[in-house]
């Protein structure tokens, strides 16, 4: 038989999250294993517990909900990032979903909402509008499709020595200790890593290294 639904409620206003530790705790079928109070405690006990849910303000002290959606996923692949956002601009929503989130709850509603969303989450479906689902989906495929094109193309323009700083940032050691490893300049690295950034069209290290272990490179 399978246990109830662990769930981690990481938010920074005390009488929220403790209501929402409350009245979770009244649901079958729904455990909350843990309460975290800025995005730092948050992925840290994600790291240490591996919930089934997380439950994530998106104006988190330290690092907000969406900054911290990312780690949580690599702390916790199977952990299910669910979002309370407090207006459904869609700009922002769609930021949510591709940076991993399953779903967003808005301000606005039931509060009956929250365990279904859970659930939803759980069950591995997306918990949001279905007009706005949908037009994410629909968009999401086209930039895919471009963004795919233009990272296979720009692969091959790596140089060798971009390659070898790509591998090393797959390490998680610093620009300093990749510039010791290679016998180059910490600035030098600097300028690779940026020149990989272009090439890669990507913006954070985090999607470089995500990108090359997937290519193998790791």
């Amino acid at each position: 038989m399978k246990g109830p639904i662990r769930v981690l409620i990481a938010d920074g206003h005390r009488l929220r999250r403790e209501g929402l530790g409350l009245m979770l705790g009244d649901e079958n079928g729904i455990e909350v294993v843990a309460e975290a109070v800025n995005g730092i405690q948050a992925i840290a006990l994600v790291d240490d517990l591996k919930p089934d849910v997380v439950l994530l303000d998106i104006s988190l002290p330290e690092i907000d909900g969406i900054q911290a959606v990312l780690p949580i996923r690599q702390e916790s692949p199977h952990t299910k990032a669910l979002v309370f956002a407090h207006d459904t601009d869609e700009g922002l929503i769609f930021k949510l979903l591709r940076a991993g989130a399953k779903g967003y709850i808005s301000d606005d509603s039931a509060v009956s909402d929250v365990p279904k969303a859970i659930r939803a989450v759980h069950r591995g479906e997306l918990w949001a509008a279905r007009s706005m689902v949908s037009r994410f989906v629909d968009q999401e495929a086209i930039a895919d499709s471009s963004r795919q094109n233009t990272r296979e193309n720009n692969q091959e323009t790596l140089t060798s020595r971009e390659q070898e700083v790509l591998k090393l940032l797959t390490t998680g050691i610093t620009n300093k200790e990749i510039a010791q490893n290679l016998f180059i300049s910490e600035k030098t690295v600097k300028c690779h890593v940026n020149n990989i950034f272009k090439k890669l069209n990507v913006t954070r290290r985090l999607q470089a290294v995500l990108y090359a272990i997937g290519k193998g490179l790791g």
